[in-house]
């Protein structure tokens, strides 16, 4: 029977990295016993491996001082120092815990992902990040000592190995739902990491296309007592269909606002300084806008400059809470009162600093 290397730690964020700029294809596993006898690692096994990996997935199997290999193994005996990096998971784990990155090369799915990532970051903030972008339709990846974070990426290798990205491609897939994420956890209880796993789970949402929406979302969703403003029922990038009795008010038949609540018929657009200058974007932008407020929904526009500026964003929800007033949503001020309660305030001004970069993961 061959052995199998399960990656794991860095070199397992560089993998799943290159698999969702889409330079790695990975293969699911639907049944694999995970036992000391189908996924040991050595260096010499790592050599041979690493004759028929892709060409992307290659150096990351060469084992350095510098930059050990990290895997994954179920006793404490396969466990080195040094070149290879063994993590010890002794848990039987449900069947779809792995992919195929190559023959001889598996890694976490998606789910196990999450949960492993979830026991290193103590901080709920960073977990609702990562989870966010692994739900959402945007990677980052650290490249030498600069974070880059769009889904307007290309990517491809130069002559030297380094990584060259153009900005003209459409969005990437999200790795996994929040659904995906809630099957799984459930089914491995006993696991490290679920626990704090699951904590973020229930304030998750699919469908974020960038990092600032996606702490846009979280400030917006999130309850009071968590440090957010507590509205509910938010959808990032849903579908929204024109009615036949509108349709000659706009350009489309349907739009896709970045952050939607629809029982107060307004869409939060998160305005990026990358992606939304120049005259054509501009121009393109405002079209869009002047369409949906045609549709009866308000557009409220949110830059980083007031995203990352907690006085902004209080003037911003402040504008929101009197619309729901008016709406005859809140007749009794109790969303109001939560929101200017001290104790939720001095929170929320925690947990935007949290949410905001650096992040402290790579894939």
């Amino acid at each position: 029977m061959e052995h199998n290397v399960i990656l794991a730690g860095p070199t397992l964020d560089r993998a799943l990295g290159l698999v969702r700029l889409g330079l790695l294809d990975i293969k699911p596993i639907e049944t694999f016993e995970f036992n000391r006898a189908s996924c040991t690692g050595t260096v010499g096994q790592l050599a041979i491996i690493r004759r028929t990996a892709p060409a992307e997935l290659a150096p990351l199997l060469i084992p350095s001082k510098e930059e050990p290999v990290h895997l994954l193994v179920t006793n404490e005996r396969d466990m080195h120092s040094g070149l290879v990096v063994q993590h010890l998971c002794r848990t039987a784990l449900p069947d779809g815990s792995f992919v195929e990155l190559c023959p001889g090369v598996l890694a976490p799915s998606w789910p196990l992902y999450y949960a492993m990532r979830c026991r290193e970051l103590p901080r709920l903030s960073d977990r609702l990040i990562l989870g966010m972008e692994l739900c959402g339709t945007y990677t980052h990846l650290i490249i030498g000592d600069q974070s880059t974070s769009t889904f307007f990426r290309q990517p491809s290798r130069q002559k030297d190995g380094s990584l060259s990205v153009r900005y003209d491609s459409p969005r990437i897939s999200a790795a996994t739902t929040q659904q995906q994420l809630s099957s799984f956890l459930r089914k491995t209880q006993r696991l490290r990491g679920v626990r704090p796993a699951l904590e973020a789970l229930k304030y998750l949402l699919d469908g974020s296309s960038s990092p600032g929406e996606s702490i846009l979302a979280l400030m917006t969703s999130l309850p009071c007592k968590m440090g957010g403003y507590g509205f509910t029922g938010l959808e990032l990038n849903p579908r929204v269909e024109v009615m036949a009795s509108q349709r000659h008010l706009t350009r489309a038949d349907s739009y896709h606002p970045d952050g939607y609540l629809r029982l107060l018929k307004t869409d939060l657009e998160y305005e990026s300084n990358e992606h939304h200058t120049g005259a054509a974007a501009i121009a393109r932008d405002k079209a869009r806008r002047n369409d949906i407020q045609a549709l009866g929904i308000e557009v409220k526009d949110v830059t980083w400059e007031m995203l990352s500026h907690l006085e902004s964003l209080d003037l911003l929800f402040e504008q929101m809470l009197d619309k729901e007033r008016r709406m005859g949503f809140d007749k009794r001020r109790q969303h109001l009162k939560k929101v200017h309660h001290p104790d939720n305030q001095a929170l929320r001004a925690i947990r935007l600093q949290e949410l905001l970069p650096p992040w402290p993961y790579e894939a």
